[in-house]
């Protein structure tokens, strides 16, 4: 017997589904800084989900709300302001350097594969800027990995 076109058509569906929707959830759920690799990358996108799903849940900064309550914390004596967080994924382990747009350079050694990326702006600046990076913070230790300032 062979099976009917309707279940071919729902069989490919479902791989197409299986092989695409890691990508942008991969995509929605990491710092825009990371843009673009998953789709590069489509392993990368499984091997996030993967982690994601295994990640305990008693992390002292399990989610972006205690993050940002944190880096406000951290930066509550400074003229930064920390305005959002964002997830990265960083699963080689490799230290993570990010260059600000004012040339600041935050490096930070990883001790898991998720780290915080704190997005702020500097009330010192001459001139208002546009948010930028101003902490890295490890996600399963919630310490400061690296601040501008």
């Amino acid at each position: 017997m062979r099976p009917s076109r309707q279940w071919t058509w729902i069989a490919a569906l479902v791989v197409v589904v299986i092989l695409v929707l890691p990508m942008p959830i991969a995509e929605r759920y990491t710092s825009p800084t990371q843009d673009g690799q998953y789709l590069l990358h489509p392993l990368r996108s499984y091997e996030f989900i993967w982690t994601a799903a295994w990640t305990t849940p008693s992390s002292p900064l399990s989610t972006s709300g205690k993050a940002l309550a944190e880096a406000k914390k951290y930066f509550a004596v400074s003229t930064v302001r920390p305005t959002k967080v964002e997830l990265l994924f960083l699963p080689d382990s490799v230290p993570y350097t990010y260059r600000t747009a004012r040339g600041d350079v935050l490096t930070a050694a990883t001790h898991g594969p998720f780290v915080w990326q704190v997005w702020g702006t500097d009330s010192a600046d001459a001139e208002p800027s546009a948010p930028d990076v101003v902490a890295l913070i490890d996600f399963k230790t919630g310490k400061v990995l690296s601040a501008i300032g």
